[in-house]
C-alpha cells in the first residue's frame, strides 16, 4: 500500500466515532486530573481545599440535578428516531421539563447559599456565582450532548469532550505560567469549559438535520449498525410503561442527585473532620479515584440509544447481552484499578498532585474498590433506563446513600468511615439494580416483529402496531452520516 494510501486509511480509522470516542474520553480524564495537579500545585492548602470544595459541589449539583437531563434527552430523542418522527418537537418538550429543573434549582440553590458559603466556598460570593455559572454550562453541555447521543452523532459528541478538556487545560496551564494563578481563576475556568464544549456541538450537521428531519432517511444497510437502522415504528400516541415523562425525569433527576451524594459524600463530609493536609490528600484522592467515572459517563451516551432501541423491539437478549458484557467489563477494570492505586497511588498523590500528607495503600484500594462499583452500577442503570425502571433506578440510589448514611454515624475513624461507606454504597446500588434488570429480561422473549407482540410478563416493550405498507416498505430510523457499528 502507497504511504499517502495507508495515512489516509489510518486517517480514516482514527476519525470514526469509536476512536474519536476514545479520544474525547481521554481528553477529558486528563483535563480534569491536570486540573487539579495544577491547581494543587499553585494554591496552599487551605485555598486548595476550598476548590475541591467547589469541584465536589458542582459535580454534585450539576451532574446530580442535570445529568438526567442528558439520559431522558438521550432516550426521547432515540425513542423518536425509531418512530421515524421529526425531533425537533420531542427535543422542545424536553427543553421546557430542562427550564422548569433549572428554575427549581436556582431557587434551591439561592436558599442554601449561607450554608454553602460557610461550609464549603469560604464565605467568597465570587465563588459562588462561578459555581452558578458552573451549573448553568453542564446543563447546556448536557443537553446539547444528549441530542447528539440520541441523533447518534458520536463523532460530534467526542468533540465536546475534547473541547471541554483543551478549555479546562490550556487556560489552566496559562495561569500558572504567568504566575497569576488565583482561586476564582481556576474557578471559572472548570465552570465555563463545558458551555465552551456545548457551543462547539451546535454545529453537528445531523442535530440540524434530525430538528428537521421528517419520516425515513436512508441508511446503508452495509455498514449501518442493526440498532441504528432497525425497522421500528412506534404510535405517536403510545403510551410508555413506568409513568410519564415528567415523572420519569422528576425519578430519573432524584435518583442521578442521589448518585452524585453518593460519590461526592465522603469529601463533602469527611474531609471537615480533618486537618488542612489530610483534608487536601484526601480530596486528591478522590478526585484520582473517580476519574474513571469521567470516562463512563460519555460512555452511556451510545450504551443508552442501543439499549433502549432493542427494549423496544423487545430484544431482551441483546439487552442482556450488552450489559452483561459491560458489567464484567466493568468488575474487570476495577479489579485491575485496584492493584495499580495499591502499588502506585501514593507516588501519584505525593509527586502528581502534589498532596504530601500520605494516605495508606488499603485506604487507597478501598476508593478505587468503589469506583469499581459506581461503573457497574450507572451500567446497570443504562440498562434501567432503557426498560423503563426509572422507580426502581431511584430506589437502588436511595438504598445506597442509606447505606453510606449508616456508616457515618457509626463510631468509626474519619479515614475507616469514609474507606467502608465508599464501599458499602455503591455496593448496595449494584445488588439492587443488578437484581432488576435479571428479573425484568428473565423471559427473554424473541425479537417483537412488525406485527407481533411483546411477551406480557415483561413491562418494557412498546407494543408495535398491526403490519402496514409502512413496515412492508422498510423504513429505516435517521441516524448521523458515518455513524457505523
Amino acid at each position: 500500500m502507497p504511504p499517502p494510501r495507508a495515512a489516509r486509511s489510518v486517517l480514516s480509522r482514527l476519525t470514526t466515532p469509536g476512536p474519536l470516542l476514545a479520544i474525547g474520553l481521554g481528553a477529558a480524564t486528563v483535563g480534569g486530573s491536570l486540573w487539579i495537579a495544577i491547581a494543587n500545585r499553585s494554591l496552599d492548602a487551605h485555598s486548595a481545599t476550598t476548590l475541591l470544595s467547589f469541584y465536589f459541589l458542582v459535580g454534585t449539583i450539576g451532574t446530580g440535578v442535570l445529568a438526567g437531563l442528558e439520559q431522558e434527552m438521550t432516550r426521547t430523542v432515540a425513542r423518536t428516531h425509531a418512530a421515524n418522527r421529526p425531533v425537533g418537537a420531542a427535543v422542545r418538550g424536553q427543553l421546557r421539563q430542562a427550564a422548569g429543573l433549572v428554575a427549581v434549582t436556582g431557587v434551591v440553590l439561592l436558599a442554601a447559599s449561607p450554608l454553602l458559603l460557610s461550609r464549603w466556598l469560604g464565605h467568597s460570593w465570587t465563588l459562588e456565582l462561578a459555581l452558578a455559572a458552573g451549573l448553568a454550562a453542564t446543563w447546556a453541555s448536557f443537553l446539547v450532548r444528549g441530542v447528539l447521543a440520541g441523533c447518534q452523532d458520536f463523532r460530534y459528541y467526542s468533540l465536546t469532550l475534547i473541547v471541554q478538556g483543551v478549555a479546562t487545560i490550556v487556560p489552566s496551564a496559562i495561569l500558572t505560567s504567568s504566575g497569576r494563578g488565583h482561586l476564582l481563576a481556576y474557578a471559572f475556568v472548570f465552570a465555563l469549559a463545558p458551555l465552551v464544549a456545548a457551543v462547539s456541538g451546535l454545529a453537528s450537521p445531523a442535530l440540524r438535520r434530525s430538528w428537521r428531519a421528517v419520516g425515513a432517511v436512508a441508511v446503508d444497510d452495509a455498514d449501518a449498525d442493526a440498532d441504528s437502522a432497525a425497522v421500528l415504528s412506534v404510535p405517536d400516541d403510545a403510551e410508555e410503561p413506568g409513568g410519564s415523562a415528567r415523572e420519569k425525569l422528576i425519578l430519573l433527576t432524584l435518583a442521578t442527585l442521589l448518585s452524585q451524594l453518593l460519590i461526592n459524600a465522603v469529601p463533602l463530609i469527611i474531609s471537615s473532620r480533618l486537618d488542612a493536609g489530610h483534608a487536601k490528600s484526601l480530596d486528591s484522592a478522590m478526585g484520582m479515584s473517580r476519574l474513571a467515572l469521567l470516562c463512563l459517563f460519555p460512555l452511556q451516551a451510545p450504551l443508552l440509544p442501543m439499549l433502549a432501541a432493542a427494549a423496544v423491539r423487545g430484544d431482551f437478549r441483546e439487552v442482556r447481552r450488552k450489559t452483561g458484557f459491560l458489567v464484567a467489563a466493568c468488575l474487570g477494570t476495577g479489579a485491575a484499578g485496584v492493584v495499580v492505586v495499591a502499588a502506585a497511588g501514593p507516588w501519584l498523590l505525593r509527586h502528581y498532585f502534589a498532596a504530601t500528607d500520605p494516605l495508606s495503600h488499603l485506604f487507597l484500594s478501598a476508593l478505587a474498590l468503589s469506583t469499581a462499583f459506581l461503573m457497574t452500577a450507572f451500567v446497570l442503570q443504562s440498562a434501567q433506563v432503557a426498560l423503563n425502571r426509572h422507580r426502581v433506578v431511584f430506589a437502588a440510589w436511595l438504598a445506597g446513600l442509606g447505606a453510606m448514611a449508616l456508616v457515618f454515624v457509626l463510631p468509626l475513624s474519619p479515614l475507616a468511615a469514609a474507606g467502608w461507606a465508599g464501599i458499602l454504597g455503591p455496593l448496595a446500588v449494584t445488588v439492587i439494580a443488578a437484581a432488576d434488570v435479571m428479573f425484568v429480561t428473565r423471559s427473554l422473549p424473541t425479537v417483537t416483529g412488525p406485527g407481533a407482540e411483546p411477551a406480557p410478563a415483561v413491562p418494557a416493550p412498546v407494543e408495535a402496531p398491526p403490519p402496514g405498507p409502512a413496515h412492508d416498505a422498510g423504513q429505516a430510523a435517521p441516524v448521523a452520516e458515518g455513524v457505523r457499528g
